[in-house]
């Protein structure tokens, strides 16, 4: 019954984040009413629960009948799943899952809005930057980085990766709020397992790049939102905790070829 109450808490955060993803980029009050994009009218409550209305309304706005976005349903239904499997996998240490809520939602808001519009704000880093500090303060060791040594070497891993493509492409591979989300994400989640998220992300990014090329609209010119494949990789790790580590050092392989011996 409480995967249930997760599932639906997950929808409403993901309601929320919603709000943050439209809003944020526009600089626009993140507490105000929800309105129609269009005809500017508030939206009613009925209207704003998560999944359901958008059903029951057929994706139109009541008012106006304009198309209500897909991103709306798609993020609430991420959230929800991401929250779910979340609690299957953290749910034995409350306070660790919690954390790890905090950074799920962070990185879909960052997902999102580099996926519309390429750009990674600064005030989502800078938050990111706060919570994973007071969480080094009272840390519930898990995957993540639990010492503040291991968070500054993952930092200074991951940013001086990136800010070295960033420098000798001169900003043409990947932008410089790339530079900075690798930097929290290295200090959040350490030096090791920011190798893994690295070797994660170009591999996700290449698959990408194959698929964009097969279509004849797409050339290797394309822009290909890296922040999103970045945020993504590190959701991936965090509730996987696949390691390209292991592979290497054959320790996956041994523990493998153990439980069939």
């Amino acid at each position: 019954m409480l995967w249930i109450l997760v599932f639906l808490f997950g929808l409403i955060i993901g309601s929320f984040l919603n709000v943050l993803i439209f809003r944020l980029p526009a600089n626009k009050n993140i507490l105000g009413f929800s309105k129609c994009q269009k005809c500017q009218k508030e939206i009613v409550w009925h209207d704003n629960i998560p999944i359901l209305s958008f059903l029951i309304l057929r994706s139109r706005c009541r008012e106006c009948k304009t198309k209500i976005s897909w991103q709306y349903p798609l993020v609430e239904l991420s959230t929800g799943f991401l929250f779910l499997i979340s609690f299957f996998v953290f749910g034995d240490s409350p306070f660790f899952l919690i954390y790890v809520l905090f950074l799920i939602s962070l990185l879909v808001i960052i997902a999102f809005i580099d996926l519309k519009h390429f750009i990674i704000l600064d005030s989502l880093i800078l938050t990111g930057f706060i919570i994973s500090f007071f969480y080094l303060l009272f840390p519930d060791c898990s995957i993540i980085s639990c010492a503040f040594s291991n968070s500054i070497f993952g930092l200074s891993f991951f940013a001086g990766i990136y800010l070295f493509l960033f420098l000798i492409s001169k900003g043409k591979w990947l932008g410089f709020g790339d530079v900075k989300l690798a930097s929290w994400i290295g200090f959040a989640f350490g030096l090791r397992n920011s190798v893994d998220i690295f070797y994660l992300t170009f591999l996700i990014g290449f698959i990408i790049a194959i698929i964009l090329l097969g279509f004849k609209k797409a050339g290797l010119k394309t822009k290909i939102p890296f922040g999103t494949i970045m945020a993504g990789a590190s959701i991936l790790f965090l509730l996987s905790g696949f390691s390209f580590l292991d592979l290497i050092d054959g320790e996956l392989i041994l523990r493998i070829w153990s439980k069939n011996h």
